[in-house]
């Protein structure tokens, strides 16, 4: 790739030194990466001059710096968000063009490249090291734990609520069922109550009336 680039400057060798300070022996490991405040999601062109940024993604391009840096090289980054970013790095050989690769370092502006069709286009530009293998895959363990952003315990937590108020649905409709069931029993009581007390009644009136009559008809024969 044909590039026209606006560094080597005062700012970039300061930036290089920076990186090279913090991790001067390699790639970042997990313990220098928990004690650093890191930008996981940088929002390019308004990054604090201060602050230590992280990007995640597909390795595609990887150049030597030449006589710029002669320890450097530069890659190029594509992220899940799908934007290549121009990363410069202290040599790294055991990243081949196609991993995944996870990077610390300085927001270093922006870069001007001219593309296979010499079209000039413009890529925010980092400098830093990688992380550790082992360092990054716990960390992509760990982001794949959230799913989509919701963290393990606002899953397991949100369950939790999900179950009580299934039971407490549970046991509101067995009461309910419960008292409905009690209240039909109580009317066929009722009903069979009345019902009884109606044939008791025409029972008890009809063989009374009988023997009256029984007499009567036997003293007009007579």
């Amino acid at each position: 790739m044909q590039s026209i680039r606006d560094w080597p400057s005062d700012r970039f060798e300061s930036l290089w030194q920076e990186v090279v300070t913090a991790a001067p022996t390699g790639p970042f490991t997990l313990e220098q990466v928990a004690a650093m405040p890191v930008i996981t999601h940088p929002d390019w062109g308004n990054i604090p001059a201060s602050a230590w940024v992280q990007i995640t993604g597909k390795l595609e391009q990887r150049t030597p710096m030449g006589s710029v840096h002669p320890d450097g090289e530069e890659w190029f980054v594509r992220t899940s968000e799908g934007n290549p970013i121009a990363v410069y790095v202290m040599t790294q050989s055991q990243y081949p063009v196609g991993s995944l690769v996870s990077i610390i370092g300085r927001d270093a502006g922006s870069i001007r490249l001219a593309d296979r069709q010499g079209t000039l286009r413009e890529y925010s530009a980092l400098i830093g090291r990688p992380i550790e293998r082992a360092a990054a895959r716990e960390m992509q363990v760990a982001s794949k734990g959230a799913s989509g952003g919701f963290p393990v315990g606002v899953i397991a937590i949100f369950a939790v609520i999900v179950l009580i108020g299934a039971w407490f649905g549970v046991r509101v409709m067995a009461k309910r069922s419960s008292a409905m069931g009690a209240s039909r029993i109580r009317a066929v009581a009722d009903r069979a109550r009345q019902h009884g007390g109606f044939a008791v009644t025409n029972s008890a009136s009809t063989p009374a009336s009988t023997p009256a009559s029984t007499p009567s008809s036997k003293s007009e024969n007579l």
